[in-house]
Parts: C-alpha cells; structure tokens; sequence
C-alpha cells in the first residue's frame, strides 16, 4: 500500500516529458489566459491541473492588470469591449457583448474581480457575469428583489468556497415599502447570488449605523455612487449619508461586505468641506490601489485628492496619497469652471482624467508623476480595471 502511494505521488510530481510539476506549474503560470486557454488542449494532465483553484489564483496573481473599455454602439453596430493594456492602453483583444442585441445600448458595470465581470442591463433588467477572455458568460436568474435601477449591485470572489457571489442592495425594505435609494437602511432587502449554486437567496440590510451618535431612524443614505469595488476579499460601495435634509451637510462612509462571512460594515472615510457642504457629490469614486482602499475626489477649482487606507479597516490610517491641480496639470486654459475632470483612478496608480473641451482622455502616472498618453474619448463612455484569468462560469 506505502509503494502504491510513492508511487502515485511520483507520478504526481511529473506531467509532461520528465518535467517536474514545481517546473510546470512555474512555467504556465506566467502565460496570458489565451495562451493557458489553449494548453488544456496539451493533456488530462495539463487540464486537471490547469482548472484546479490554486494554479487558477497562482496564474491570477502573476498577471499585469489591464482596463477594460466599454465602447458605446456607433450607428447599427453593436457595443464592444476592449481590454487595454494598462501603462500605454494599446488595445490587446476586443469583444462583442454575446448577451445584447445590435440595437441595445451597452450595459453598466456592477464591478469586476479575477478576471469576470458583472454587468446589468436597465433594459431588460438583467444582470451577467462574463469572463471576455474566454468568453464565456452567465445570465444571472431573477432576484426576489426589485428591479435593478433601484438598487445597488456588487460583484465579489468567495476564496473559501471558490465561488462567485452578486449582492443586490435594494431600497425595498421589509414591509415592501419604496424608500428614496435608501438601500443601506436597516431592514431593507438584500439578495445574494451564488454562481455555484446558481441561485439567489435573501437577508435583511443590518443597522450598519449602529455605533454613529445620532439617532439611527432618521438616517437617511442620499445615493451610493459608482460601481463596486474589491479590497481584501469585500465589496465596497461609496454613499453618501446623513440625518438632516435632502443633501445638507452629508456625510460620505463606504460599506464593505464580506464574501466568505456575508456580513456587512461601515467603514469611516476621510471627510471633505466640498462634501460636507453638499457640493461636488458625482465627482468621488472608490478604487483598489495596489490592494489598499483608496478613493479619490475632485473640488471646485479642479484639485484632485486621492486617499489610501493604508491598514484595511482602520479609519485612523487613511492618508492623502497626492493632491494635484488639474489646472497647472493639463494647461493654463482650464479654468475654474472646465468640464474637465477625474474620471477614474487605477490599480496601478494611473488617474485617468477627461477633458471635455477635447476628444481625448489623459492618464497622469502618480508615481513619476507625468502625463503618460492620451487616448481619443470618442465612443468610450465607461471603463474598469481588470485583470485577466481563466475563471470558468459554465461547471
């Protein structure tokens, strides 16, 4: 039995020609997901080993981040979505939605990790995961909640179960009742999609703001703003929150929700006079930062500030990364009241701006500090970091 065992566990340690599986696993795991798509073609061997969850994160670990582009339908052609390189935004593949019809508008990011996107269509009310790179996809079945304009949705990798969860956050609370986008209220309705299990089941938003001085019946959550974002194993939204009236005096906070334990969190942000004053609230956005929460905003005289969480979870470690002025930045003709403004910023430290007196966008590196490229704006009207994988969502 002992010799039977060694000798499985030999074989275990070779795939191919004599190749030890240390040597292999190293090799294939620096391959493009295109390329690592085609070597399951090789052997059992190479595809058992291929699809298992560790090589898959090994493999999802050493890949460069990308962005993805989602271009808008130009005349009768359908949408497409570009994957662009991060540093230079050369495009390295594009793709046809196989969910949307010639004569649909695109549909809108819920958010992305290791390499699926989560994308929901306000026209049909329909929500997907796609993994572009191997093109595969799955409509989403319909939620117990309401329809997704009037609700928050996030996209997030269970590592413990290995499996993909969409959380959809509504403003419905327990007794049916319509709030005004108060989805992170206690007692609202939340849903919680399991790709694995291919189903959806339901549990109630808790007092996430339990620990705030104020009463928490009068809390009113005025809207949460961009799509989702994954730090350290949570989805996070960015919303703004407060007990007074309709945007007086707000204040801005981020609920995390954890995909192993289900539970959800306010987490405290940095506080801004443009944002306490009710000012300026669409122009701040979350972002992952080489694994740390940050978000960044933009005043009213173009001054961009971005802010790292540089211990997760701790709100007394949040510190001003950088501040720049777009105005010094770009040239002398962007006054105080341009269109110009951030649009995005990304994981490799690329704040991503546009400038709506020209056709192109511009990305300053925040580390060497330099505008790096610019790239026409035409046709683009929403974009996402990503990083690409082999993450199958057919079983």
């Amino acid at each position: 039995m002992a010799s039977k065992f060694k000798k499985e566990e030999e074989e275990k340690r070779v795939l191919y020609n004599n190749i030890p599986c240390d040597f292999v696993e190293d090799i294939l795991s620096r391959l493009d997901a295109k390329s690592l798509k085609r070597c399951e073609c090789v052997s059992k061997t190479w595809l058992s080993l291929l699809q298992t969850p560790y090589f898959i994160n090994l493999h999802l670990r050493r890949q460069l981040p990308r962005v993805v582009f989602l271009h808008k339908r130009v005349r009768r052609f359908a949408p497409t979505l570009s994957i662009c390189d991060c540093e230079n935004f050369a495009e390295i593949s594009s793709h046809k939605f196989p969910f949307i019809e010639i004569d649909c508008r695109p549909p809108s990011f819920m958010g992305s990790d290791n390499g699926v996107l989560g994308l929901f269509d306000l026209d049909n009310s329909s929500a997907y995961l796609w993994n572009p790179t191997i093109n595969e996809f799955k409509e989403l079945p319909p939620s117990p909640q309401c329809r997704h304009k009037n609700s928050a949705l996030g996209l997030g990798y269970d590592p413990l179960t290995t499996d993909f969860k969409v959380v959809k956050v509504s403003s419905r609370d327990k007794d049916r009742v319509f709030g005004s986008r108060n989805g992170f209220k206690e007692g609202c309705q939340v849903g919680i999609y399991s790709l694995r299990s291919n189903s959806w089941k339901a549990m109630l938003m808790p007092n996430i703001f339990s620990e705030l001085e104020s009463s928490t019946s009068i809390i009113t959550v005025y809207t949460s703003l961009g799509c989702s974002i994954v730090v350290n194993e949570c989805i996070h939204w960015i919303i703004l929150y407060g007990n007074t009236t309709y945007y007086h005096q707000p204040s801005l906070g981020i609920v995390a929700f954890d995909t192993s334990l289900e539970k959800f969190k306010l987490i405290e942000s940095p506080q801004f006079p443009h944002i306490e004053n009710g000012s300026n609230i669409r122009k701040l956005k979350l972002a992952n930062f080489s694994g740390c929460l940050s978000l960044f905003t933009l005043d009213e005289v173009t001054v961009v500030e971005i802010w790292v969480m540089k211990k997760y979870g701790d709100s007394d470690s949040w510190f001003k990364y950088l501040s720049v002025n777009l105005s010094n930045l770009l040239s002398s003709g962007v006054g105080q009241h341009s269109d110009c403004f951030g649009v995005d910023f990304l994981s490799n430290g690329i704040l991503v701006i546009s400038w709506t007196e020209t056709d192109y966008w511009f990305w300053y590196d925040t580390k060497s500090k330099r505008l790096v490229n610019t790239l026409p704006r035409s046709g683009m009207p929403d974009f996402i970091s990503y990083i690409e994988s082999t993450y199958k969502l057919k079983a």
